[in-house]
């Protein structure tokens, strides 16, 4: 998972990675990974065996089954994606050491927003996240719904089978620590969003998940100053954010990113055939948007 390799120490829990390597051996469906790349899973889920070996089967059935999203990742075919959606790593660390991501429109028109660009886009920034970043111990996500319309919500109610997978890649499957999940300038139609959403929502997530209509609820989690400067904080704006990471995307990951799309689960060989994403529990609400 990490370009440069050597992020990590697998020596560290050298027994915990030594019985998820033996596991490996005998799961013919799965790719070989790294010692590194193990330790990301082990740590991800605090070194639990057991639910390490959940998510790593989880994380690469779901991206073979989903090669639309996950596959594919030609830097020219993201390109839209970045132009339309903004994701900025911010510069400095929460008190706690968690990485803030923030996630905006940077085009508010809904005809441009297409829920499957913008996952593909989603799930190739936070794979190249995680390479930069190495193992941290936990990343604070916030969501900018400011220019979220009924219109970027009809879109996404369309497609419901992808916000499934979403649900599901975030809690089962995503090789990282999260720590919060914060809505900033919550839209009126909010209750409508989440009728969408909680049905598919782990209690763990649920914990998580705040709203926030301005930013002096948000500052009880995350110090105002570590933000942007256009939310009254002391780093360069999103946009600039996203067009430098945009940038190092271009120049560092695009050969490793179509890479990436290759690491996968052989179906297959898979011993069980029902897609993963049948088994979650929740079902989706009919929306009603008017």
């Amino acid at each position: 998972p990490f370009r440069d390799g050597g992020c990590v120490d697998p020596n560290e829990r050298k027994e915990d990675v030594d019985s998820i390597r033996k596991w490996l051996k005998h799961q013919s469906h799965l790719p070989q990974i790294t010692d590194e790349h193990i330790m990301l899973f082990l740590h991800s889920n605090y070194f639990s065996v057991e639910k390490t070996k959940n998510t790593i089967e989880s994380y690469f059935i779901v991206r073979a089954e989903n090669p639309e999203l996950f596959c594919n990742w030609d830097i020219s075919t993201l390109e839209s994606a970045f132009k339309t959606y903004e994701l900025s790593p911010l510069p400095k660390t929460s008190p706690e050491g968690y990485k803030i991501l923030l996630y905006r429109l940077k085009d508010t028109d809904p005809s441009k927003f297409i829920f499957q660009e913008a996952l593909r886009a989603f799930f190739a920034y936070n794979d190249v996240r995680i390479s930069e970043d190495g193992i941290v111990p936990g990343y604070v996500v916030l969501f900018d719904m400011k220019g979220c319309t009924l219109g970027h919500l009809a879109r996404v109610s369309t497609v419901m089978y992808l916000v499934k997978t979403f649900m599901l890649y975030i809690q089962d499957c995503h090789p990282a620590r999260l720590k919060g999940v914060h809505v900033l300038n919550t839209a009126s139609f909010m209750d409508k969003v989440l009728s969408l959403i909680k049905p598919l929502m782990q209690s763990e997530l649920i914990k998580l998940l705040h709203l926030h209509s301005n930013l002096d609820t948000l500052k009880k989690f995350v110090p105002l100053e570590l933000l942007p400067e256009e939310y009254g904080g002391d780093c360069k704006s999103g946009s600039y954010l996203h067009d430098e990471h945009y940038k190092l995307i271009k120049s560092d990951y695009s050969v490793w990113l179509k890479e990436s799309g290759l690491l996968v689960a052989d179906l297959k060989k898979r011993p069980q055939k029902k897609k993963i994403t049948d088994n979650m529990q929740g079902s989706f609400r009919t929306l009603s948007i008017d």
